[in-house]
């Protein structure tokens, strides 16, 4: 006799695997976070102690890592806003051959590992490397400039190259789900472009912006090679602290006290900045639409 299957009989394996994936690691951070380290035989020792999550309320360096990756992830998210909300209109705005073609240009860079596009950008904005060079040889400058590597600048414009995709990717597919009659009424009812963008095409994209945001902010906030290698002094962020704390200093109580800390910080940010998009007229129109 066959049983019938349904939603939930599907739904079973992906929610294991989410559990086993997601949920289990977050419990063990939490069950680590409160035991105590045996420093003499370097071992966990299962012993009720508050004491990491003492350090991370009383010394403020926590807090201030955990303030700079989000001011990080802040300022990514917003330049990826600007600069990525243009690119996608103008790929929405190309004939279906071009857009895939466009698609596979905007998705090149991810084509390759973190590693080697760092050390490229280290290539290209380094003391000998092409900006500077070119800048010289064109008598713009007579010495190589020093902000273009291992300062916020270095840090932000790379982790804007690494995320723009993730912006552009969802705002070009809410546009191409606007209806166009929309744009074309407004405009008939005299509407300028730029007033028909924002009364219209902005309003109704915003899902799509607010699913950008969220996953640039994660992204760049959460990042630690960047900044780690392109930062320099300033490249100490909450990320490269656990992964010091879990490895070097053995100390996993307060790695996953961080760990937990820096994640609900960063998701009530995220939660905040996504709210705020949504809240538009035109968001709440496409998700009542949606629903029907």
């Amino acid at each position: 006799m066959k049983l019938p299957l349904s939603r939930a009989h599907l739904a079973i394996p992906v929610a294991f695997l989410l559990f086993l994936g997601c949920l289990l690691p977050l419990i063990l951070l939490l069950v680590f976070s409160v035991f105590t380290v045996d420093m003499d035989a370097f071992v966990m020792v299962p012993a009720f102690s508050p004491q990491a999550w003492a350090q991370m309320l009383t010394k403020p360096v926590f807090a201030f890592l955990i303030g700079k990756a989000v001011m990080f992830g802040l300022g990514t998210a917003v330049l990826a806003a600007f600069a990525g909300y243009p690119v996608a209109l103008a790929i929405a705005s190309l004939a279906p051959a071009w857009k895939g073609i466009a698609s596979v240009i905007l998705l090149t860079p991810l084509y390759t590992g973190e590693i080697v596009r760092i050390y490229a950008w280290r290539i290209v904005l380094g003391s000998e490397g092409l900006v500077n060079t070119l800048l010289m040889w064109l008598g713009v400058i007579h010495a190589p400039l020093k902000f273009l590597l291992f300062t916020p600048f270095t840090t932000h414009l790379v982790l804007l190259y690494n995320t723009l995709p993730f912006m552009v990717l969802p705002i070009w597919l809410s546009i191409e789900l606007v209806d166009r009659r929309l744009i074309e009424a407004a405009r008939d009812l005299g509407a300028r472009p730029l007033h028909a963008f924002l009364r219209v095409t902005l309003p109704l994209t915003t899902p799509g912006l607010s699913v950008g945001l969220f996953a640039v902010f994660a992204l760049a906030a959460g990042d630690m090679l960047t900044p780690s290698l392109l930062g320099g002094p300033s490249g100490v962020t909450p990320m490269s602290m656990i992964d010091n704390l879990f490895g070097t200093a053995f100390d996993w109580p307060l790695a996953s006290a961080l760990s937990l800390s820096l994640l609900l910080v960063l998701l009530a940010c995220a939660t905040v900045m996504s709210w705020l998009v949504l809240r538009l007229k035109g968001a709440r129109a496409v998700f009542r639409g949606g629903m029907r």
